[in-house]
C-alpha cells in the first residue's frame, strides 16, 4: 500500500498523521478534520477538506469572503500545541480585547 507523504514546515510526514484546520482570518479554529479518516476517505488537498467541511458552494464562498482558510498540520502538533485551545491569542478567555 502506498503512503501519501506531505511536507509541513520543511519536514516530510505521512498524510495519515495529519489533519486539516479551518481557521478564521484572526487565527481562531472553526473546524478540524483528520486527513485520512479510518473509513478510507482521503482529504489530501485544502480544497477537498474545505468541500467536506463546507458542503455547499454558498458556504465555501462565504468562507472565502470571510477570509477563512485551511491549514494542514501534524496531529502531533495538534496534541502538543493546540488541543482545546481553538481561540487565537486575541480571543482566548481573559485576553485583552474581549
Amino acid at each position: 500500500m502506498t503512503t501519501l507523504m506531505v511536507e509541513i514546515d520543511d519536514k516530510t510526514v505521512p498524510l495519515n498523521s495529519c489533519g486539516w484546520l479551518q481557521r478564521e482570518k484572526c487565527g481562531c479554529i472553526v473546524a478540524a478534520l483528520v486527513a485520512v479518516p479510518t473509513r478510507g476517505i482521503v482529504y489530501a488537498t485544502a480544497q477537498q477538506a474545505h468541500q467536506h467541511l463546507s458542503k455547499t458552494k454558498r458556504e465555501r464562498d462565504e468562507d472565502d469572503r470571510a477570509g477563512r482558510y485551511m491549514e494542514l498540520i501534524t496531529m502531533a502538533h495538534y496534541r502538543e500545541n493546540i488541543r482545546a485551545n481553538w481561540e487565537c491569542s486575541k480571543h482566548q478567555p481573559g485576553a485583552s480585547g474581549d
